[in-house]
């Protein structure tokens, strides 16, 4: 008899770590605009520019141009906290992006190999 109340007190347990985390998902998940704006650096990086995300099944979708030839899609996990990262190769090297998905608003910052910046979106 004991060894079932330990493995149902388990299975409560569980669940109940698993409700947060689902909790947080449906706060944030949906779609975001706003602009991406550089913070510093040299003039080879595009100025403020129209971003959009979209966040959808612990994962965050996000569409804008920091330099010249990175129009592709961003994609990354969220994790349980809504905190992401993510690198994306480009030409000269890499841009490195960390942000954090609060409410209604996505924030991330962003440094590639001569310029740095943020983004900043709300839903």
């Amino acid at each position: 008899m004991r060894r079932s109340h330990a493995f149902v007190s388990f299975i409560s347990a569980a669940a109940l770590m698993v409700l947060p985390v689902q909790a947080l998902a449906d706060q944030i998940e949906g779609q975001y605009s706003g602009a991406s704006s550089i913070a510093g650096g040299t003039g080879e990086c595009w100025g403020n520019n129209p971003a959009s995300a979209v966040v959808t099944g612990g994962t965050v979708t996000i569409r804008y141009v920091a330099y010249e030839g990175t129009q592709s899609i961003l994609t990354a996990d969220v994790h349980p906290d809504g905190t992401f990262s993510l690198s994306q190769p480009i030409k000269n090297g890499s841009i490195s992006y960390s942000g954090k998905i609060r409410g209604n608003r996505l924030t991330a910052q962003w440094k590639g190999p001569v310029c740095y910046g943020t983004l900043d979106m709300t839903r």
